[in-house]
């Protein structure tokens, strides 16, 4: 088996939603009080066609060749500009979601989809990659640091 990252196209919708779904659950069991089960599809039709057609944004998958099956993804977004005036000017991409199916995990699949969406983020003329990780997610901060992402902020929250 190789793995192929590539730009995704709607005809890859379903797979999309399945790996959501496996996040989504993920997310709701970790943190009900922050997420709860969806009714209907992960993601609408039009969310993921807006994504595809954003020059700002792009969706990406990693597909197992060659049973060309969509194991992984990830959503890249622009971030705006910080209207604070004393902000360094920055050109910022999110990496809003990165997903690899469970039973994939642990292939260096997460890590060349990371990869293509730093190049993809450069090609954008970006100067910085930015996420967010639930701090349930152990995995996933030590996974994103061993590809040297480092905390710059850390958002805090507490019932009102």
């Amino acid at each position: 088996m190789s793995i192929h990252v590539r730009p995704a196209t709607l005809g890859d919708y379903h797979a999309l939603c399945a790996l959501f779904e496996e996040l989504d659950e993920f997310h709701h069991q970790a943190r009900p009080d922050f997420f709860r089960p969806l009714e209907g599809p992960a993601r609408t039709w039009e969310q993921i066609g807006q994504w595809l057609a954003d020059p700002d944004s792009t969706v990406l998958v990693a597909e197992a060749t060659p049973e060309a099956e969509v194991i992984g993804l990830a959503v890249l977004l622009p971030r705006p500009p910080s209207p604070f005036a004393g902000a360094v000017p920055r050109k910022v991409v999110v990496l809003d979601t990165l997903v690899v199916r469970a039973d994939r995990r642990g292939r260096g699949i997460g890590a060349k989809l990371t990869a293509a969406s730093m190049e993809w983020a450069r090609g954008q003329g970006a100067s910085h990659v930015e996420l967010g990780v639930h701090a349930v997610n152990r995995h996933a901060l030590r996974f994103y640091e061993r590809l040297g992402f480092a905390v710059s902020v850390n958002w805090m929250s507490r019932a009102a």
